[in-house]
């Protein structure tokens, strides 16, 4: 990439060229001043409402990673069975569930360290998983500790986790880690007692598609490369023909994108699922965080909250730009939820006559996060000719946007007992896979009045083929199940937990409809997390080798929140030889070259703006 002195502030430094830069996870979602790309890393940011910091592993003299035990587990890829069809709706399948039994501390090598401290670590593999997810029967972390995932070469890191996870009932889940092993760390402090401390991981999925996103993990390298095109980014397996959500289709409904989310959830038949949800408001404008999604996507029925405590939810996983090719998919996840009201569904049926799921988030959103509450229409009097939106996630990938201007009100999926149950609708922009079920249809105010079932075997799509050049299930018509009849939801017979009014409008307004509402701070004002204006900055960052012997100086990262850095090297006498600015940047490994340098003692600078300023002295060998 090269110099753009027109569009950056001068902060009067010497530019120089090129700053390598490995991005290991979200996001450096632009790099400036003569930053020269070697691998670009965006992932998603931190994972349920983590707070950054890096693995003591990492900055300490503790041996080499490939010490630590490893537990190997088997997962055999299943069929093409993961391409559900479109009229008999189900999760997309994207993972096998894999039986685990990895607890603290009996499953991992305990070191103690000179100041009191321990750090605990393991190795978890499924040899030819594309990535990992890991799920925790037990998981209870007192103050003091902080629980670390890192891929293979760690590239990704996931952490730290902390009490502040901690949920009722101690079950948990952490997202996707990249490749087919996973190091699992706990960082403990001087004092805890190590019987305080619960962490079992009772099973794992072996994700076998829908998690392309991470491949760049995978690099060990630093070489440089060039930029990847879009299809290497690809998120998931859905069709050539779905178009971003960020695309000017969908730039007007901007509040509505941002309620829409991606989620993960295992199954009852060993297998992880996608489908698509929406943060939606209601009449008492609280920031409750209430998930509508379909019912099919939960296949048993279940109305008890161990079913969805350990589902992912990934906000704003989205590409950046329309063409999709600056960066992969970035968001923000949160982890469980609990049940709220659900249309009753029976999974070996395929014909639905209410087709709704409402939970309930465990955590709060923060602000930070930049998402919305998407309003909602409960009125029966939509006119065909105007245009429908929904926002999804097909097949697990990064978000897309469908516009469909024909809508009947009189769609029923796959029964004919009670009529007039579902929006039909064929797309005129994009279509629907797997994956979408339980996407939001939005009338032309960008109010939720229907939630995806599926839909029939129209083919809109020439090329029905994903990123990988396999068949995608793409269709142009679809079946929204009305809120309008969900509402009061007749065959729920007056109870709450059947219906979408208790809920939605608690204080009984009689409200037809809602608007969008953004997540602010307000939504949560009591949240801890850590902005770039933390001033304990040495925390999230370490400088690495010193000395160097061939002149590159690397700086691993890790944020809970998007900081923009400023690098500044001197020499011994406090002269300023050169500057660099990184933008807006989360987790990742930057490299800078000082080969050209003579050898000796020099001092690098990263401020972040704020007040907060880490120095290190480096020497350089020659």
């Amino acid at each position: 990439m090269g110099q753009t002195n027109d569009i950056i502030p001068n902060f009067g430094w010497p530019i120089p060229y090129p700053l390598k830069v490995i991005l290991m996870n979200n996001i450096l979602s632009k790099l400036v001043i003569g930053i020269l790309i070697s691998v670009l890393l965006p992932g998603l940011t931190q994972a349920q409402i983590s707070s950054g910091g890096l693995p003591q592993s990492m900055i300490s003299s503790l041996a080499a990673r490939e010490y630590v035990p490893v537990l190997e587990y088997t997962a055999q890829k299943p069929s093409d069975e993961a391409l559900a069809s479109r009229m008999n709706p189900q999760p997309y399948k994207a993972g096998v569930l894999v039986p685990a039994d990895v607890s603290f501390p009996v499953s991992g090598l305990l070191n103690r360290m000179p100041d009191g401290s321990a750090i605990w670590r393991t190795r978890i593999a499924i040899p030819g998983a594309r990535a990992v997810i890991l799920y925790y029967d037990r998981f209870f972390l007192p103050y003091g500790v902080r629980l670390f995932l890192t891929n293979e070469n760690g590239k990704q890191i996931l952490g730290a986790y902390t009490g502040e996870n901690n949920t009722e009932g101690n079950r948990f889940a952490t997202q996707e880690v990249q490749g087919d092993v996973v190091y699992v760390e706990l960082n403990i402090d001087k004092g805890v007692s190590l019987e305080d401390i619960q962490l079992h991981i009772n099973r794992a999925a072996s994700m076998f598609t829908a998690a392309g996103y991470l491949d760049p993990y995978s690099n060990s390298g630093s070489e440089t490369i060039a930029l990847r095109p879009s299809a290497d980014f690809a998120a998931g397996s859905s069709s050539v023909c779905e178009i971003n959500a960020i695309c000017p289709d969908g730039r007007q409904y901007e509040h509505q994108r941002k309620a829409t989310m991606r989620i993960i959830m295992p199954l009852n038949d060993n297998y992880v699922g996608f489908c698509t949800g929406t943060l939606v408001n209601n009449t008492n404008v609280d920031c409750t965080p209430y998930v509508l999604t379909a019912s099919h996507c939960e296949g048993s029925n279940s109305k008890q909250d161990t079913t969805f405590d350990q589902w992912l939810f990934y906000f704003n996983f989205e590409t950046p730009d329309c063409e999709g090719k600056q960066t992969a998919p970035n968001g923000h996840t949160v982890s469980g939820a609990t049940f709220v009201s659900r249309a009753d569904y029976d999974s070996t049926r395929s014909a639905i006559i209410g087709d709704f799921l409402l939970l309930k988030l465990k955590s709060n959103i923060p602000g930070r996060f930049n998402v919305s509450f998407a309003g909602w229409n409960i009125s029966e009097n939509l006119a065909s000719g105007q245009r429908y939106t929904t926002f999804h996630h097909p097949a697990g990938d990064a978000k897309k946007i469908s516009v469909a201007y024909a809508l009947s009100p009189g769609g029923s999926f796959n029964q004919q007992s009670v009529r007039n149950t579902h929006w039909a609708l064929r797309y005129a922009v994009g279509g629907t896979e797997g994956g979408s079920s339980g996407s939001a249809l939005l009338d032309p105010d960008g109010r939720v009045v229907g939630t995806l079932s599926g839909g029939g075997n129209e083919q809109g799509c020439i090329a029905d083929t994903n990123s990988a050049g396999k068949q995608a299930i793409f269709g142009t018509d679809a079946l929204y199940s009305k809120i309008s009849r969900n509402w009061l939801y007749p065959e729920a017979r007056g109870n709450a937990s059947g219906q979408l009014k208790p809920w939605l409008d608690p204080r009984n307004t009689g409200a037809l409809t809602t608007n969008a509402i953004k997540a602010d701070n307000l939504c949560d004002p009591m949240s801890t997390y850590i902005t770039n204006r933390d001033k304990n900055l040495e925390r999230y960052i370490n400088i690495y080798p010193n000395p160097s012997t061939d002149g590159i100086i690397y700086f691993q990262t890790n944020f809970p929140a998007a900081t923009q850095l400023y690098i500044s090297v001197y020499d011994i006498t406090g002269v300023k030889k050169t500057g660099y600015m990184v933008d807006q940047t989360i987790t990742g490994s930057y490299s800078i070259d000082l080969s050209s340098y003579a050898g000796g003692t020099y001092l690098i600078s990263v401020d972040n703006g704020n007040g907060a300023v880490v120095t290190k002295k480096i020497v350089l060998l020659r």
